[in-house]
């Protein structure tokens, strides 16, 4: 036991030696550097964007809320929209390796925002549509499978709370298309639920509707020239038939209308500050249309009469206020969410937080909600990682170009002196090994104090000379008084003998020191220093390189477990 206590003691007082002598070289700082920033921009950035969004509950204390109702806090209701998980088809010609990273980088970044986010600890959870990149086309099942099992294991919730979905035209499909999947609404019925529903949630009517389904409709329905309600009795099941027996205008509770794609507005009208492009452009195109016709959105606006409705579809966010049809001018505000993705053409992902109060007490309102943003992934790589690699590179090329000139510098001393480093330590190792050194004690580091050989008895008549060190300069003999003071000694009992063991191996290195340089360097990086400047700077490169690629493997095995 006290071998170990006395090792213990030996390693903890050589390593922290070995700190304080350490000296700031550049590699050390840069991989210090890099290390800190891969930490917060690959991990610690989520948690702070997120932790900058809060519920919007501040209005519930302004409620006149009875109190027979026994309510105490709001429900939080979670909106994700365009996760849109990639698959191989997402980008047609790209190279399947650049095809592969890109869906493992995009994966990883949904998967670290997903888990930030579930620290705000939601109690309902609903995906605006687009789930899946490629959910609409024709795949075998295995292969659909799999697809829907990444997007699972990405947003993973370790509670069970609802979790509802709303179908968007990458999952269904809109139009036709012989790429698409003849089953596409049995395999999304299958794995996500109704096309449509109406749920209650929090005294709260959520009117889900099939948009891309509404559209197909109301296109066969415009062409054939028949109106909503014929069209409704003949097509029972439809989204138009959905919409049109939903007695959600009516209701005394609030209706909130969830619908994939946007509503018709005005050509150019403004989506509010917040929003990262100019607007929402109407416009049809291969699986896609970005708003409802004009017609449909009347329709869906007259039936439901909705207090809120939440889209999506657009991938960046946008505010616009809808005037109800008959309601004396009566609005009701649409919000488009941002894109949980960082692949989906924003800087900036984000979702939307809804805080449902209990009801609509004294004609006041009963829902909040706000936009959260998350980590600007793209800029984090463009702005901070690929500059900092061109500082690291810049700093290391004139860290080695003081270096090689200061080893230059350093070899025309050695030669002017007439004595090469490299004897002067060999004779210096040689001196360590006779133990002369240990015979006497200099009373002072600078004083020239004879030593003598501890085989042999002082002789008066000998020249003390020959016993001096022999090698120039007093830091040398300072190195042989300090390796004396630095040496660490223990006795203890083994076998019924006292034993003394001495361990000096932790002053070796200030000890050698002077024998390399003037200044006391390690000699540990004699061989460093003494490379040339391009050898230099490729060993720096890999020093600084290869804990930060061993961090970043390290953090992504964390993030995908």
């Amino acid at each position: 036991m006290s071998i170990w206590k006395g090792f213990s003691t030996y390693c903890m007082s050589s390593v922290l030696s070995s700190l304080i002598r350490l000296r700031p070289r550049p590699t050390n700082l840069l991989r210090l550097l890099w290390c800190l920033l891969l930490v917060w921009y690959e991990i610690g950035t989520f948690y702070h964007h997120v932790s900058q969004c809060t519920w919007p509950d501040s209005r519930l204390d302004s409620l006149d809320v009875p109190e027979a109702s026994n309510v105490t806090e709001p429900t939080h209701v979670l909106l994700v929209a365009d996760p849109q998980i990639l698959d191989q088809r997402s980008y047609p010609g790209r190279d399947p390796a650049l095809m592969w990273l890109t869906q493992r980088i995009v994966d990883m970044n949904m998967r670290r925002s997903w888990r930030a986010t579930q620290t705000l600890h939601p109690d309902v959870v609903v995906f605006l549509g687009d789930m899946m990149d490629g959910g609409r086309f024709a795949m075998s099942d295995p292969e659909y499978e799999s697809y829907y099992n990444r997007f699972k294991d990405i947003f993973f919730m370790k509670k069970d709370i609802p979790v509802f979905y709303i179908p968007g035209n990458h999952d269904i499909g809109l139009g036709n298309s012989g790429a698409f999947s003849s089953n596409a609404y049995d395999r999304y019925q299958k794995h996500f639920g109704p096309l449509n529903q109406n749920v209650e949630i929090a005294n709260h009517s959520f009117v889900m509707v099939n948009a891309p389904g509404l559209v197909d409709e109301d296109n066969d329905r415009a062409m054939k020239g028949v109106s909503y309600a014929r069209w409704a009795a003949a097509m029972p099941g439809g989204p138009i038939e959905f919409v049109y027996s939903t007695d959600a205008g009516h209701s005394e509770t609030p209706t909130i209308l969830l619908t994939h794609i946007p509503l018709a507005r005005p050509e150019g009208s403004d989506c509010g500050p917040l929003r990262e492009k100019w607007t929402i452009h109407q416009g049809v195109g291969f699986g896609y249309q970005n708003t409802l016709s004009d017609e449909a959105s009347e329709f869906v606006l007259q039936a439901l009469k909705p207090s809120a409705i939440f889209s999506g579809d657009d991938h960046d966010y946008c505010g616009y206020w809808h005037t109800l049809p008959g309601s004396n001018g009566r609005t009701v505000k649409e919000v488009s969410v941002k894109s949980f993705s960082m692949a989906m053409g924003v800087k900036v992902p984000g979702f939307q937080l809804l805080s449902l109060f209990p009801a609509s007490y004294s004609g006041k309102e009963s829902f909040q909600d706000i936009p959260c943003f998350l980590p600007n992934q793209n800029r984090i790589y463009l702005s901070i990682y690929v500059p900092l690699v061109f500082f690291s590179l810049l700093s290391l090329l004139v860290s080695n170009f003081h270096r090689v000139k200061a080893l230059d510098n350093s070899q025309t001393y050695w030669n002017s002196s007439g004595t090469d480093a490299m004897e002067s330590w060999a004779e210096g190792r040689a001196y360590l090994d006779a133990g002369a050194w240990r015979a006497t004690t200099p009373t002072s580091i600078d004083e020239q104090v004879p030593l003598r050989k501890v085989s042999e008895a002082p002789n008066e008549d000998e020249d003390d000379e020959a016993y001096s060190l022999p090698v120039p300069g007093s830091s040398a003999r300072r190195a042989f008084a300090r390796s004396r003071t630095c040496s660490k000694s223990w006795s203890f009992i083994l076998w019924g003998r006292r034993r003394h063991m001495t361990l000096d191996s932790s002053c070796l290195s200030s000890v050698l020191s002077p024998f390399f340089y003037q200044d006391g360097r390690n000699p540990m990086d004699y061989r460093r220093s003494r490379a040339g400047f391009f050898r230099g700077v490729f060993r720096d490169v890999f020093d600084v390189a290869w804990p930060a690629l061993v961090l970043f493997v390290l953090l992504a095995w964390w993030t995908f477990l």
